[in-house]
């Protein structure tokens, strides 16, 4: 980022820190802070401030354009190496990032190039390799409310778990990160006091990972019929899993069951009329039998939409191991804003969150015209306007926009 634009964001962010002064946070004299410059989100670390008034005061007239602290408490938190800081216990955290979620509308709005100068082939998506040379190749991430949609349906989801089968009821808040996800913070007694052992047996449950299938019911009976957990009297985990792989019974088309339990289309059409007597059974605890030539085609479809149910069940599909097991991380302060899209990051009530929109209530500047030249943006909502797609063009933007495009690396002054 060039010198000018750097004035430019820090110029607002000063205007920010300057009208609001951060609150509410739990124990801050116990917490290790960092902050990070524009392109580098922590360059320093093993900083301490002993209340609000001093940690406001520094972000007025530091202006960092990040900052973050622990998720663990300290007896004293600058000191250095992290065996001296009195380690305390620690919050525990999930994250989901919308760049981790696969959603259908990365392939409008992501792009890559190919590294190679001679090749220069680029494309929309996301590519491991170039695939006119086989390069390196450079892909940009946008986000929109589709992908932080599904982050937030992830978050929900993840809630209802800790609270339903794991006993996590209190503490549980829920801050979005100012760019691309939320995090959950629960900070009860139970949860503080985790050692990172458990922090990764917790991860391991709620990702279906190690699930021992036989040990959860799953077997041939002696009559060869194949049985589950009972599904009317499943609890948990047993629960969870049987309400997924039952709903590819009840919702599934012929094709879909036909492709993911690779049989033929009329053995998926018999399931099809006869689906209610086989959600009758699994209710009992047996997965009803594919009438077959060869005996082990029904094993092999069961088999298979168990894969599948694994898969989408596991909620390791967005949520980051080492945020949740790492009790030394440092995350986003809430109420501090995000260097990259002048966003806020702040807290939102589970109450307040199905219907929050964090292009929307997570911007905080206004829309005094700002004269850019846009390189690349794919279209866009902020602060209640839509924008169009823009590609090498000069542009005259409110400052919400102007600040998150410049954040992004998509725009510089004029």
């Amino acid at each position: 980022m060039e010198e000018k634009e750097r004035v430019f964001l820090a110029k607002n962010f000063k205007e920010y820190y300057e009208k609001h002064s951060l609150r509410g946070i739990p124990a801050i004299e116990q917490r290790e802070f960092g902050v990070g410059d524009f392109g580098k989100k922590i360059v320093r670390r093993h900083m301490f401030f002993p209340g609000l008034k001093e940690l406001n005061s520094f972000l007025k007239e530091s202006v960092p354009p990040f900052i973050s602290y622990s998720a663990a408490y300290y007896k004293r938190p600058s000191a250095r190496p992290m065996s001296a800081k009195g380690f305390m216990g620690a919050d525990l955290i999930y994250e989901f990032d919308a760049d981790d979620i696969k959603t259908k509308c990365k392939e409008e709005h992501d792009s890559w190039k190919c590294k190679n100068p001679a090749c220069g082939a680029e494309g929309k998506g996301s590519v491991q390799a170039c695939p006119k040379c086989g390069s390196q190749v450079e892909v940009k991430q946008w986000f929109c409310s589709e992908c932080l949609g599904a982050a937030k349906e992830q978050t929900f989801k993840l809630v209802e778990v800790l609270s339903s089968e794991l006993g996590f009821e209190e503490g549980i808040s829920v801050n979005f990160s100012g760019k691309a996800g939320f995090h959950v913070h629960i900070r009860s007694k139970k949860a503080i006091s985790l050692s990172r052992s458990a922090r990764n047996e917790l991860i391991d449950y709620l990702t279906l990972n190690g699930f021992d299938l036989e040990a959860h019911g799953f077997g041939r009976a002696e009559s060869s019929m194949l049985t589950c957990p009972v599904l009317r009297n499943a609890k948990g985990i047993e629960k969870r899993f049987m309400e997924r792989l039952s709903s590819f019974i009840e919702n599934w088309s012929a094709e879909k069951l036909a492709v993911h339990g690779n049989i033929k289309r009329a053995r998926s059409s018999f399931l099809i009329k006869n689906r209610n007597i086989i959600l009758e059974k699994m209710k009992e605890g047996i997965l009803f039998p594919i009438p077959a030539e060869k005996p082990e085609t029904s094993k092999k479809f069961w088999n298979l939409l168990i894969e599948e149910a694994l898969r989408e069940e596991s909620i390791a599909l967005s949520i980051d191991r080492q945020t949740s097991v790492d009790v030394h991380k440092i995350l986003r302060l809430p109420g501090s804003l995000h260097g990259s899209t002048g966003l806020v990051a702040r807290e939102v009530s589970l109450e307040e969150l199905r219907a929050f929109d964090p292009f929307k209530d997570a911007v905080v500047f206004g829309s005094e015209p700002v004269r850019v030249f846009i390189n690349k943006a794919p279209k866009f909502s902020l602060g209640g306007e839509s924008f169009p797609a823009f590609k090498q063009t000069e542009q005259e933007l409110p400052l919400n926009a102007a600040v998150y495009l410049v954040g992004m690396g998509r725009a510089v002054l004029r």
